[in-house]
């Protein structure tokens, strides 16, 4: 009778520790997702472009330019030229908002991007 609980007993241990060592595997694989794939998760690459200009793909040629005004001037050029010669004070936010929008435009600040060490190298 002894023999049968101290096996009995045994076999217990045994089947909890194989519950609990099946339970440590199945937490660990389900922290991705099966369906999102061994590559990295972000942007797409980036695909190629032509070494034409935007100004060219409706046939225009390359040194043509448009003059570019803020919305709120309704396309009047003549309203921008003549409250840019308003001191800084005195000109509406919408002019001053626009000039400097217009300086981040055509000088973005860029951030290098570090490679991240926590996925794989792409192939």
């Amino acid at each position: 009778m002894i023999n049968f609980l101290v096996i009995l007993f045994f076999q217990y241990i045994k089947m909890k520790s194989i519950m609990v060592l099946s339970m440590v595997i199945v937490s660990c694989l389900a922290q991705r997702s099966p369906y999102a794939g061994r590559g990295p998760i972000g942007f797409p690459p980036l695909e190629t472009t032509t070494a034409d200009p935007l100004a060219n793909r409706f046939g225009d040629s390359a040194d043509s330019t448009t003059i570019s005004l803020p919305i709120e001037a309704l396309g009047d050029i003549e309203l921008v030229k003549r409250l840019s010669l308003l001191p800084l004070d005195n000109q509406p936010f919408w002019l001053i908002n626009w000039r400097a929008l217009e300086a981040n435009r055509r000088n973005p600040q860029t951030y290098p991007v570090r490679p991240n060490s926590f996925i794989e190298p792409a192939n």
